[in-house]
């Protein structure tokens, strides 16, 4: 009877295997999923080829295989040749609530081949950790260590899901920050961008992403070779930079010679997180001595360096922001609805404004850029600080806020009315919307409207009125 299947992963000289209830299996990773399924053994280990073990290992594993269990966590060394500190899990009530994370070494278990078989051809994280919920309910753990861990990136064990894997893919130098960003907003961005912009002339950089948006993309490539992270291709660089976020990187990414975790902030919320003892990292650097400090005790070693983050002006960028301002008593011949249905396109368009909308209407509406405020005696400061005045009203008798923007050289954004036609307003200083754009089958035409007034949004128009259009009131007063 085989109670014990040893997988070796590459080829290792110094394991003696006396034991007939030992099956050793030689695995370069690759079709490994078959491999565990080919075996005899009751129980999978795994040995990493350039790691060592105690002499008594085997009898050690053999002798835990004679209990019921689904997972087996290792107590283990790691060996740095370039760092004298030891680390060894020591907290003996912690080792036992070990389990499989997904994209984890492997090596540090022992399974149940039964319940190992379940989960090895999950690929999405969501379900294979529920499963792991739900399969390795019976945990135990080595306490002594007689594993030895000596990591060198040049081999990387490739885990179950990279059984498959089609192609290698080379880049001199990786920057990869999972899934924790999406390109939206986070303090990755800025410090990608700023990587890009000190450092793009001097290095050859691949921005390996799961998910980001097209405008940080288009934004990144700029800088960097972007390229959509994919489980069956295995990324092969030089040196990988990743982040505190993603402790746990893909095994589909080696790197040959360093990789990298940068710390990011102070982490205030380190005591809510779970403390990392896999150490699969050459350096962690933090981005200040503050970040490193406060790191301390949360990451497999205190030896962490830090290096302020890189910073230069992009002094080549357009003012992003739109400035809106609108200015009336608030009644339904205004029709403030159309404001709201223009800021309702403007958030679904994520197009960052603020809206300043001086009324009468004391109830508080504010929402995202749009901003009811107390109407004022004089309104003009804010209107010559905005890109545009809106005024969008079922009629005007005169419209005095249009001229006064007009005069501050402030565009203005209008309805078709008779009296603007009198005061010289026209398509070509001002951008009029038809009233039917504001009904819910015309939002696409009234989007592109939107959109049109944002691009153009620093263009300068011109607007002089003819003082000769109030020269009767010369007749009015008695000399």
């Amino acid at each position: 009877m085989i109670d014990l299947s040893l997988i070796v992963l590459g080829f290792q000289n110094n394991i003696k295997n006396e034991q007939n209830n030992v099956e050793m299996i030689y695995s370069n990773g690759i079709n490994l999923i078959d491999t565990i399924k080919d075996s005899k053994g009751r129980y999978i280990a795994f040995i990493k080829e350039e790691d060592n073990i105690r002499e008594d290992y085997l009898k050690t594993v053999l002798n835990k295989c004679s209990d019921d269990f689904d997972c087996c966590f290792i107590n283990y060394k790691i060996e740095f040749n370039y760092i004298n500190e030891p680390k060894i899990i020591k907290n003996k009530d912690e080792l036992k609530e070990f389990k499989p994370y997904y994209g984890e070494y492997i090596w540090a278990f022992i399974y149940n081949k039964e319940s190992l078989i379940k989960i090895l051809e999950i690929k999405d994280k969501d379900i294979f950790n529920k499963k792991v919920d739900e399969e390795f309910l019976n945990n135990t753990a080595i306490e002594d260590v007689i594993y030895f861990h000596k990591p060198t990136s040049t081999k990387l064990i490739k885990d179950f899901q990279l059984s498959d894997i089609k192609r290698n893919d080379y880049s001199k130098n990786i920057i990869y920050i999972g899934n924790g960003c999406n390109g939206v907003f986070n303090g990755y961005i800025s410090w990608m961008k700023n990587i890009g912009r000190c450092f793009e002339n001097k290095y050859e950089i691949t921005f390996l992403y799961d998910n980001c948006i097209d405008e940080t993309l288009k934004d990144f490539s700029k800088y960097f070779r972007c390229e959509q992270r994919k489980d069956d291709i295995n990324y092969v660089c030089d040196r990988l930079l990743t982040t505190y976020s993603n402790y746990f990187y893909p095994k589909n990414i080696t790197s040959l010679e360093e990789n990298y975790l940068f710390i990011h902030g102070n982490m205030s919320d380190y005591p809510n997180t779970r403390v990392f003892h896999d150490d699969i990292y050459t350096k962690y650097i933090a981005v200040s001595k503050t970040a490193a400090e406060k790191a301390k005790g949360y990451f497999p070693t205190n030896n962490i360096d830090y290096i302020l983050n890189p910073f230069k002006l992009d002094d080549s960028l357009t003012k992003p922001h739109l400035t809106l301002s609108s200015a009336f008593r608030y009644s339904d011949v205004k029709r403030p609805d159309r404001i709201e249905k223009m800021a309702t396109i403007l958030d679904e368009l994520q197009i960052p404004y603020t809206w300043n909308l001086f009324t009468d209407k004391y109830e508080n509406t504010n929402r995202n850029g749009l901003i009811y405020r107390t109407r004022v005696a004089n309104p003009i400061p804010y209107i010559k600080d905005s890109d545009y005045f809106v005024l969008l009203s079922d009629s005007e008798s005169y419209g005095y806020c249009v001229v006064e923007a007009l005069s501050v050289n402030t565009k203005v954004v209008l309805t078709p009315l008779e009296v603007y036609n009198e005061l010289g307003i026209n398509d070509e200083n001002a951008t009029i919307i038809p009233f039917d754009y504001f009904e819910d089958n015309n939002k696409n035409k009234l989007k592109e409207i939107i959109i049109k007034m944002y691009e153009e949004k620093d263009k300068i128009v011109k607007y002089n009125i003819d003082e000769s259009l109030w020269e009767k009131y010369n007749s009015i007063f008695k000399k």
